[in-house]
């Protein structure tokens, strides 16, 4: 048997297409009815793509008439490339045989199922063939190969119709159940409107109204400030009021370390006690009370120290479909997470890369994620202590006498001098056309800060010299590292611009620093924004996001008085909510035991209490 075709035609149905296109031409009203569940997509035909189309325009006008749809075709002078007048008047004619009008809506059903099979089925195959050309790439992990198919899965999987369909029955029995029985409806209400986990302490819980699901939250401080402790606290919490599981990702502590902090916090007995095992008789059994209950609860912790966001989001799904009482991700901490990106990105990049990645991942598995994370260096340098959102940014400068490297038609550099500070409040289009014209920039008044920074010169050749300030970042290897960390003889990577420029392609060395001097003191600049703020740009500027655009709430740790917590077991560590997509910002105050690393809140820290 010979074939006409070497590979078999893609899974479709284009009688089936046709009858339905003409059910709806002869019977408009059972439009309404086809609308939820087929779109322009589904139809293998592009003819028929085309008619569906046009119907639905016409739809909006009120007016599916086979008429209409003919007048709607030739104005769009495309009505001959489908078929001309005969194809409408033939697939008219296939819905009057085949269908009958006695079982419409039953026909009608089958139709809709008999299309929609076909257009996954063409889904699959695509998308398999995507998966089959991704796994002959050489240097693709096995994650992001996992994870791009478990995309496509969830992609096809949503294109699935759901079809939930009430009777007029069923809506008038639950109506007159909710008249009759209204308490046991309110339950079941908040039941379905409660989807968030309490943190256990009051003081936060009254601003973030709990641990939403889907939501990324961020705890942020400087080291030794509890960010681990204050994670792990409110998953004891968690434990205690609800029987659920956990998964805690940790890059910098060990399994055993994790464990006894869980039982120190829980049992409020200090950790050296519990590792030198110097416990009595009461605290034993309150240890092993808590133990048993922790079996009880299913908890996974990852300590490997060098995951990556593929890694993070791969596990997280399998333990998630494995189990589903896990409700809460922990993940210690950010800056530690890498990436299989090959590209040639920032740090910056890189970490808004990571917090966009775990916040898909929070709304895919519908669990809340949290990511602790360090803060900067400039909290240390500013009189008040007190913590802001740049805090979360990795930060840099541009010196008055650097030009900006524009790619864009003859432009060799912008002096950032001659940039034009202008309120976009006083200005029209018309005048943004003629001024990029001269090729300036805009930017919104009041947000270019100078300011004093020292500036260092690094010889790497006898003729190559770099000037740059200390909070600038080279790489090293394979890791960006700050200036004011890098010593002489350190082994630095730095691109040639001049091979660049020439169009030739560009090159990388590896140098080792011969010499460092400080220089002097150099004006630069700081550009900051604020929460809404516009951008007049050119197609190959490119803007990512950061760490605080992609959370949903930020939480910052700081102490107000250092030297008097350094010396008492009990310290006042203050909250601040500075970011809060579910309710306001603001500031709370927590007890914390350095011997147990337990959280209290203010009003109940001198009662022990044993949470399991």
């Amino acid at each position: 048997m010979t074939y006409l075709y070497k590979y078999p035609c893609p899974p479709q149905n284009h009688i089936a297409e046709e009858i339905l296109i003409g059910i709806i031409l002869i019977y408009p009203s059972m439009l309404v009815n086809i609308l939820p569940f087929i779109k322009e997509e589904y139809f293998f035909l592009e003819c028929h793509q085309i008619i569906y189309i046009h119907i639905l325009n016409i739809y909006k006008k009120n007016k599916v008439y086979p008429l209409e749809l003919l007048y709607d075709l030739s104005d769009s002078n495309i009505l001959y490339q489908i078929g001309g007048v005969h194809k409408i008047i033939d697939m008219m004619k296939q819905s009057q045989i085949f269908v009958s009008s006695n079982k419409l809506n039953i026909y009608t059903k089958e139709l809709i199922e008999i299309i929609h099979l076909n257009y996954i089925k063409r889904l699959m195959i695509q998308y398999g063939q995507n998966i089959i050309q991704l796994a002959y790439v050489k240097n693709i992990s096995n994650y992001k190969l996992y994870n791009k198919a478990s995309y496509y899965l969830d992609f096809t999987e949503k294109k699935i119709p759901q079809y939930n369909i009430q009777s007029f029955q069923d809506l008038i029995t639950n109506l007159l159940l909710n008249i009759q029985y209204p308490q046991e409806y309110k339950v079941q209400e908040k039941q379905k409107i409660v989807n968030h986990l309490k943190s256990g302490f009051q003081e936060i819980d009254k601003f973030i109204l709990g641990l939403s699901n889907g939501d990324l939250i961020v705890i942020a401080g400087r080291p030794s400030m509890g960010k681990t402790s204050l994670a792990i606290n409110f998953a004891c919490n968690i434990l205690q009021n609800i029987n659920t599981g956990l998964c805690f990702f940790s890059l910098e502590m060990s399994n055993e370390q994790i464990l006894n902090k869980f039982i120190a916090i829980s049992s409020n007995i200090p950790i050296k006690d519990i590792i030198l095992n110097q416990l009595n008789y009461n605290q034993w059994k309150n240890i092993k009370k808590i133990c048993e209950k922790l079996l009880h609860n299913y908890i996974y912790i990852n300590q490997n120290t060098d995951l990556s966001i593929d890694y993070i989001e791969y596990t997280s799904k399998l333990l998630k479909k494995e189990n589903n009482t896990i409700k809460l991700i922990i993940i210690d901490y950010l800056q530690l997470i890498q990436t299989d990106n090959s590209y040639n990105i920032n740090r910056v990049q890189e970490l808004s890369y990571i917090t966009r990645r775990l916040k898909l991942l929070a709304q895919y598995l519908n669990i809340p994620i949290i990511i602790l994370s360090q803060l900067n260096r400039s909290i240390e340098t500013r009189k008040t202590k007190n913590p802001i959102l740049s805090d979360l940014k990795e930060s840099g400068c541009i010196d008055f006498k650097h030009n900006i490297l524009l790619n864009f038609y003859n432009i060799n550099g912008l002096n950032i001098k001659n940039i034009i500070i202008y309120n976009f409040n006083e200005i029209q289009l018309a005048f943004y056309k003629k001024q990029l014209n001269l090729n300036y920039f805009f930017l919104q008044s009041n947000h270019v800060n100078s300011s004093f920074f020292m500036e260092y010169v690094f010889k790497i050749h006898s003729i190559n010299v770099m000037n740059l300030t200390y909070n600038h970042r080279l790489l090293k290897i394979n890791t960006w590292i700050k200036i004011e960390s890098i010593i002489d003889n350190e082994i630095i990577i730095y691109k040639n611009n001049l091979n660049k420029i020439k169009k030739i392609c560009t090159k990388y060395y590896i140098n080792i620093v011969n010499h460092i001097i400080y220089k002097k003191y150099s004006i630069v600049y700081d550009l900051s924004i604020i929460s809404t703020f516009h951008f007049i740009l050119y197609e190959k500027i490119i803007l990512h996001n950061s760490i605080e655009q992609d959370a949903d709430i930020v939480m910052m740790l700081h102490k107000q008085n250092q030297e008097d917590t350094n010396l008492n077991k009990k310290a006042t560590i203050d909250i601040a909510i500075c970011k809060n997509r579910n309710g306001p910002t603001g500031s709370c105050k927590l007890y914390f035991s350095k011997d147990s690393t337990k959280f209290d809140n203010m009003h109940n820290f001198n009662n022990q209490q044993i949470y399991f």
